[in-house]
């Protein structure tokens, strides 16, 4: 069940880290208990709630098996921050200080919650879309926890630019989200470096604009003969664009949205989404033959009724993780003991679903010869279909550290290979 904290008082502070004595917390002779943050309440409409239920299905196939040295692994509870950072970190205390758990999973735009669990020493598994993430052993982020956001060029889109012969992209964001904007600027950067220089570039939208809204940004897309959109927005906002520019008989564009690849997606808006480029830093669904990781995903997700999707990875692959160090931890595990585990691990992968995670040095900066790898998909006559990699390695890679002169330098992997 899934609570929210509008009841929640304000909670004493945690006790500093390395503070664990006798039985780590959260720790039975039966079970371990984990915790979970999620903005289930929020205005885009993205089902975080899905990665609670894809680490649910994993740990009820673990706990089936015999659970980890006897031990079965439940969420104790579940809380909804309704995307306020105030009610992340009220949450996080409460899973700290009043559940006790060995483990959390976050997964929510807001995570001011991360310093609490930091302090504490309590392993985080989830969706790593802050720069919250980096820089801390215990945080766990689903491909590696390190975000250049301020600083690295968004490269996927001057990629697909590249590979599609467009030659006169635009770039949009919301002026509302120091996130949005800061992407927006390094996706221009990109552009720059690597493709052509975009001709329009608006980081003025309102969230929830309508048509009307943006007339002005449509009317320079038809001057300035846009053939590429890319953003740093919700699916909806994407979408919203996209239907403003057709409704204004505008043609030849494309598009790439950052988030959408999801079979419920397709289901819903087949045919608004079709031709828009979408980018995966996963192994791409319909590229399971031959991925032990990605077939097991998969055939789980059916067996429980579940449409697959990146939230339900997100949380199969944490949940994989946490059990791993576990483990490695031994018959009596402690925090400290599976944060240390899993950060001698060097190529992991979730069994090649996921790109490859060196957890070394995924807490900070890309080491030199590191590399950054995504996956591209396209919506083609109701069907999503991998592009731009080679035949069994769908994954796209670039030098990260340096970065490459240019984007023609890429390699093509498949995550279940060994790198």
């Amino acid at each position: 069940m899934v609570v929210t904290l509008a009841a929640m008082s304000p909670l004493a502070t945690i006790a500093p880290a390395g503070a664990q004595s006798g039985a780590a917390p959260g720790v039975t002779p039966k079970a371990i208990d984990i915790g979970a943050v999620i903005a289930k309440t929020n205005p885009t409409g993205i089902r975080y709630q899905d990665m609670v239920d894809g680490a649910q299905i994993y740990f009820d196939m673990v706990n089936k098996a015999g659970g980890v040295n006897g031990r079965s692994l439940k969420f104790v509870k579940v809380l909804d921050d309704q995307t306020r950072a105030s009610k992340d970190l009220l949450a996080a205390r409460s899973m700290v200080e009043e559940e006790k758990v060995f483990a959390a999973f976050e997964a929510s735009s807001e995570f001011a919650g991360a310093s609490v669990y930091k302090d504490a020493g309590t392993p985080v598994f989830g969706y790593n879309i802050q720069e919250d993430w980096s820089n801390a052993p215990n945080m766990f982020g689903t491909y590696g926890s390190y975000l250049c956001l301020k600083e690295c060029p968004q490269w996927a889109g001057a990629f697909i630019a590249n590979e599609g012969g467009f030659k006169r992209p635009a770039i949009f964001a919301y002026g509302s989200s120091p996130q949005s904007a800061t992407c927006a600027a390094r996706t221009k950067e990109a552009f720059q470096k690597w493709s052509a220089d975009p001709v329009v570039f608006d980081t003025s939208l309102s969230f929830g604009f309508s048509a009307n809204d943006i007339s002005g940004a449509v009317q320079a897309i038809k001057d300035n003969q846009v053939d590429f959109v890319s953003t740093c927005m919700d699916l909806n906002g994407m979408l919203n664009i996209k239907k403003a520019i057709e409704a204004a008989g505008i043609q030849g564009v494309h598009y790439l949205a950052p988030q959408g690849y999801d079979a419920q997606t397709m289901k819903d808006l087949g045919k608004d989404i079709d031709g828009m480029y979408f980018l995966a830093q996963f192994t791409p669904f319909e590229e399971a033959k031959g991925n032990p990781g990605m077939t097991q995903f998969l055939k789980a997700m059916k067996a429980n009724g579940k449409l697959p999707n990146e939230n339900l990875l997100v949380g199969w692959s944490g949940a994989a993780l946490l059990v791993e160090g576990l483990k490695k931890a031994g018959k009596n595990p402690t925090q400290q003991g599976v944060i240390d585990a899993i950060n001698q691990i060097t190529d992991w992968n979730a069994g090649g679903a996921i790109r490859p995670v060196d957890w070394t040095s995924a807490h900070g900066p890309a080491k030199p010869g590191a590399q950054g790898c995504t996956s591209f998909v396209q919506a083609k006559n109701g069907k999503f279909v991998p592009v731009f990699g080679d035949p069994g390695k769908p994954m796209i890679c670039i030098s990260s550290n340096p970065y490459p002169t240019t984007l023609d330098d890429h390699t093509t992997i498949n995550a279940a290979e060994p790198q």
